[in-house]
């Protein structure tokens, strides 16, 4: 179910300013500060302003530099950025485990579906996305925008714990830190808003469903004979 909804919902171009280029330019900020040679503080504004000045005066003075200068700024804040994103979706497979318990909302509405109705969301969620209203999509997007947001900014806390080692510059392990804590605790709450979405949409939609796929509601609702029957439709014979 979330491997579904992680492939709809996003616009590419709002996908690539929210998660990519303001993420990324806030990593080379930190980059800047960390790498000033001869900085006074930990975060030393001055210098590094003047380290910059000194470096777009002279290495980077020419048309050739400036060009390898917008090169390297692009790389220093997609590179890092682009990791963090891929990350991410390594971050919401962990939190899938049992131990880790923050997906644990998900699951459980997958079980309660299961037991009130006898279907199988994987089978029945992508059809319920089709037939559902366009308010339940963008309630299910943002939750799920929420959700991913959570996970990213977990995943964050990487680059900048390898920045604060590699440059020995001790705020990047105490970002990374804040970063995994306020992600995870974000993720657990991003996570029941989305599983009440989604089982808000599910109660809303079954009826709908099984309407479509030409199943007779002898309840008036989907039951555990109804839901049975339905599973056996949309397997199409293949075992779950």
């Amino acid at each position: 179910m979330e491997g579904f909804l992680g492939t709809v919902g996003s616009k590419l171009v709002d996908r690539w300013l929210t998660r990519i280029v303001l993420p990324g330019l806030l990593f080379v900020v930190a980059v800047a500060l960390a790498a000033t040679p001869g900085r006074h503080h930990v975060i030393d504004m001055t210098a590094t302003t003047h380290w910059l000045d000194r470096l777009r005066a002279t290495r980077y003075a020419t048309p050739s530099g400036k060009a390898a200068a917008l090169v390297l700024g692009l790389l220093a804040m997609s590179g890092p950025a682009l990791f963090a994103d891929w990350l991410s979706q390594w971050v919401t497979r962990l939190w899938r485990r049992p131990w880790a318990r923050v997906s644990a909302p998900l699951r459980d509405v997958e079980e309660r579906v299961r037991i009130q109705h006898g279907v199988y969301m994987a089978l029945v969620w992508p059809r319920l996305w089709q037939l559902a209203p366009d308010a339940a999509r963008q309630d299910v997007r943002a939750a799920w925008i929420g959700y991913s947001g959570a996970a990213l900014r977990t995943a964050w806390a990487l680059p900048y714990a390898v920045l604060g080692a590699s440059l020995l510059w001790w705020p990047g392990p105490l970002i990374a830190v804040a970063l995994a804590v306020s992600g995870w605790r974000a993720g657990q709450g991003s996570v029941r808003v989305l599983g009440e979405t989604i089982e808000a949409t599910v109660d809303t939609g079954l009826n709908g469903l099984a309407a479509a796929l030409g199943v007779d509601l002898r309840h008036g609702r989907v039951r555990t004979a109804e839901g049975a029957e339905i599973n056996e439709l949309l397997n199409k014979g293949r075992t779950r």
